[in-house]
């Protein structure tokens, strides 16, 4: 009998996504795809339970996260696979840049390919997001300068300031499967010799001092940080976020501006939007 795999489709804000990976974490999930106010969490048949729809919904709720509804489906193996990689699309940053998996390589005109062939523990996430976050990363990568990934996921903005001549990337993810998927996609890529790469969090990694840093993260994760991502960059280097609803960009900003940032820039594409920071420069 072929491997079934039962799909438990949770609606839940894009902000809580994080919480929502903790939690699923926890249980013997084979993957994650997360789209736009939904994630879909993965389990082979023989290891899912009944209550575990309910248990799951009573865990975020415990963390504040509501769960707007959810329903179980069941797929077989073949189906499962066709229906993930039919999902996964190529995200076209702009003329020269496209982040695109495997299997849509060589469809693409953009000269400067980003093959990202995301685990079933991701999708390509936020693609506004991701589009955005490579825009900057383009217009302020120097060749040889230093850069830092922080949640670095599939890997892709690590890879993207190696490609535009980092000379290294410091990059990072707490989890598990990020770190595994962005191993690969780093080595896909050719870059494994100017990206390092680390298993750890916000809370214990020791960032280096860089010439920029790039954050694709909410902004519950970004604020407290300020401070510490101020310091890792040099003097007149730029920091880069995203991950953040355009209606919280002020209170994003608050932080950085008090320490003596200037705001370069703010991009916006739907709900969402990025924006570039440059950290105080030395006193004359």
């Amino acid at each position: 009998m072929p491997t079934r795999y039962v799909m438990l489709t949770l609606s839940i804000h894009e902000e809580d996504s994080d919480v929502a990976v903790g939690i699923l974490s926890g249980y013997p999930i084979v993957g994650i795809e997360q789209g736009l106010d939904t994630m879909t969490a993965c389990f082979d048949q023989n290891d899912w339970q009944p209550d575990f729809e309910a248990a799951i919904a009573d865990e975020l709720s415990v963390l504040g996260v509501k769960v707007h509804g959810s329903h179980v489906q069941i797929l077989d193996d073949r189906n499962w696979n066709a229906e993930w990689e039919s999902s996964i699309e190529p995200v076209v940053v702009n003329e020269r840049i496209v982040i695109v998996p495997e299997w849509h390589t060589e469809d693409m005109p953009q000269s400067m390919r980003l093959v990202i062939t995301p685990k079933m523990s991701f999708g390509t996430g936020h693609h506004s997001t991701t589009r955005m976050m490579c825009r900057l990363l383009e217009k302020h990568v120097q060749p040889g300068s230093s850069w830092i990934d922080v949640g670095t996921g599939t890997g892709v903005l690590a890879i993207l300031a190696a490609r535009l001549g980092a000379a290294s990337v410091f990059a990072f993810d707490n989890d598990e499967w990020s770190y595994s998927n962005a191993l690969e996609n780093i080595d896909r890529n050719g870059v494994g010799g100017s990206i390092r790469l680390e298993h750890t969090d916000l809370q214990s990694v020791v960032l280096p001092r860089s010439t920029g840093l790039a954050a694709n993260l909410y902004r519950h994760l970004v604020i407290p940080f300020a401070s510490a991502f101020i310091a890792a960059v040099e003097p007149g280097g730029m920091i880069i976020l995203s991950g953040i609803l355009r209606y919280d960009a002020d209170e994003v900003c608050a932080p950085f501006l008090e320490l003596g940032c200037v705001c370069d820039e703010i991009l916006s594409e739907t709900e969402w939007c990025a924006i570039a920071l440059q950290t105080p420069k030395e006193a004359a």
